[in-house]
């Protein structure tokens, strides 16, 4: 089920999936109004998407809610990191935004992307459930950080001698888990995450 550009060289299909990206939960009425398209025309493009999994539906009471779907991606050419490749061009540019101001909080995240808070609230989902970002606490304000292997396994450390300092595990557990952590390589730390 693929026309060479992953079900995306109809150009209408293609604005439908973009908007579907952009605005997710967008019902079947608002993408009918909006495309001013026939209701077997819509049905047919949202069926397509869906089959070829671009996009994914869920009914809420009597409407039909669209969503990308998780693995969807818009951006063409992928980056190395194949949790990335699997990003909207939204998730990408929030991504962006954190990894470039560590401990950004949703209202600046807000302002820098210019994205509505129902939109940024689920690509902001999207990214915590794929475990490429964190939620940061500094001086009582909560921010986002672009989780890496290294901040990963430092995160690791100091929870551990929280642990011990708390005497929920005793030294010899704690040298044991700490020397795990040290011979562990960062393909190894990739697994947890």
């Amino acid at each position: 089920m693929d026309d060479g550009e992953g079900g995306l060289a109809h150009k209408t299909r293609k604005q439908i999936y973009n908007y579907i990206l952009t605005y997710p939960g967008a019902s079947f009425g608002d993408i009918q109004k909006l495309f001013d398209l026939k209701t077997s025309t819509l049905t047919y493009h949202l069926t397509y998407l869906e089959r070829s999994q671009k996009i994914y539906s869920r009914r809420e009471g009597r409407r039909r809610l669209y969503y990308g779907s998780y693995g969807a991606a818009a951006s063409e050419g992928p980056p190395p990191d194949p949790k990335i490749n699997s990003l909207t061009e939204i998730q990408q540019g929030i991504l962006n935004v954190i990894q470039n101001q560590p401990g950004i909080t949703k209202d600046e995240l807000i302002s820098k992307t210019r994205l509505n808070q129902n939109v940024l609230n689920y690509n902001i989902d999207r990214l915590s459930d794929l475990k490429m970002i964190w939620v940061v606490k500094a001086d009582g304000v909560m921010g986002y950080e672009y989780i890496t292997k290294e901040k990963l396994r430092n995160e690791i450390f100091n929870r551990l001698v929280m642990k011990l300092i708390k005497d929920e595990i005793d030294e010899e557990t704690y040298f044991k888990i700490k020397k795990k952590l040290e011979e562990m390589d960062l393909e190894e730390l990739d697994a947890i995450l």
